[in-house]
This record gives C-alpha cells, structure tokens and sequence, in this order.
C-alpha cells in the first residue's frame, strides 16, 4: 500500500525535476528547474502547490499527482518516476486519487487528458476505471502540439 502526503517537498521538486524519461515519453521530461522557479510554472506555480500529493512505496518516492479541482469535474496529471514505470504505481496512485477526490467531492468525476499513442499511461488509468470519451482532438501543449483523448473516471 503506498503512502502519500499533500504538497510536494523542496527535495521532491529537485528530484521531479531530475527525472529524464527515454524515447518518445522523453516529453514528459520536465524544464530544467531554475527555469520553472523564475517563470513559476509546472511544479513550482504557487497556484497550484496544495493540488500536489506525492507517493511512497515504503521509502521511495514514486510519483505524484496533480488534482484540481473545476466547476464540473477534477482534473489529473499524475507522473510515475522513470524507473517505476511498469509497476503498477500509477493505477495504485490513481485509485487514491479518486479517494481524495470522492473526500473533496463527491458529485464530480476525475477527467485526464492523455495522448493517443500513449498506450502505457491508457492501459494504467483503463485499470484504474477510467474511459475514453469522445473523439481524439488535437491541443497544443508547452512541450508541442498534439493528439489527445480524454478519460473520465466516475467516483
């Protein structure tokens, strides 16, 4: 059973920001972090630091989730440390999440936006109840342009 707390940690951002995945998940990787403090983005926008929670599996910190909370839903990031991809972790930090969530919130499911040729991550929140809605759209995003689905999770 994992373990979690709400914000992430100074050194939980410096290793969040060390994270370099391989191959085309080489996307997710993130700005360096002097630039995400000066421009305040990603994991350092004040705005956003109580949406943070961050994940244990006994000592190891294995990712984190983003959950925000919007007029008719929760929207989810959840990002899964490198070398525990394959795992399980992101089902298991997922089916928290909608715990948190159903705390927060009952009457609003959690909604994500995933790209379409990412099938690790869709086959990871299928397993943690989540389905397609719609069609694939295309969005343009600070790491490039495009193609997603979105994922809805009823709690």
């Amino acid at each position: 059973m994992l373990n979690y707390h709400n914000c992430l940690t100074d050194d939980e951002k410096t290793i969040v920001s060390c994270w370099k995945y391989d191959g085309e998940y080489a996307i997710y990787n993130l700005p360096p972090q002097d630039k995400q403090k000066k421009e305040q983005k990603g994991i350092y926008n004040p705005d956003n630091q109580y949406n943070y929670y961050a994940f244990y599996d006994g000592d190891a910190f294995v990712g984190y989730i983003n959950l925000i909370e919007r007029q008719n839903k929760f929207s989810v990031g959840i990002a899964v440390a490198p070398d525990k991809c394959g795992r399980g972790y992101g089902t298991q930090m997922l089916n928290i999440c909608a715990e948190i969530a159903e705390d927060i919130n009952p009457s609003k499911p959690l909604g994500l936006q995933v790209r379409c040729w990412n099938n690790r991550a869709i086959r990871c929140y299928t397993k943690a109840g989540f389905k397609i809605i719609g069609e694939k759209y295309t969005m343009v995003t600070p790491s490039g342009e495009g193609e997603f689905y979105r994922m809805i999770k009823n709690i």
